[in-house]
């Protein structure tokens, strides 16, 4: 985390910053991201990362624009996709919504694997939806 930020509050941003979080983690990285969610943990690849409060430490908590409570993730993008981070704040249920889309189209492609669908419900149960 730097210090520079730019945060996205539009559905329209934030879309787009989910859009390209699914890019980098869709296929191999799906299973091993909704593991972590279920545990409220964190998840990211190269450029794009999700935090939950308890991934950050004071520092990184200071940097941000504004804290980050339990009731809330933070997604990043990162350089080098862009010049100054771009970063939003989710509440679990909108987080939540564009998982179970996301995770929706995984399951299209390979509808015998019900294991995305379970690891999905676990992680709706971790974050009380």
């Amino acid at each position: 985390m730097s210090g520079e930020y730019q945060v996205n509050e539009s559905k329209a941003d934030i879309d787009k910053l989910m859009l390209t979080y699914f890019n980098f983690i869709n296929g191999k990285y799906i299973e091993k991201a909704l593991k972590s969610f279920a545990e409220r943990e964190g998840y990211g690849q190269e450029i794009v990362f999700v935090f939950f409060q308890s991934d950050l430490d004071e520092y990184d908590m200071a940097q941000l624009p504004r804290p980050l409570d339990e009731k809330h993730v933070l997604i990043e993008l990162g350089y080098p996709a862009v010049e100054i981070e771009q970063i939003a704040y989710l509440d679990f249920k909108t987080f939540y919504d564009y998982l179970d889309e996301n995770v929706k189209k995984e399951t299209k492609k390979n509808p015998e694997n019900t294991e995305l669908t379970d690891l999905l419900e676990e992680v709706k149960r971790s974050l009380y939806i």
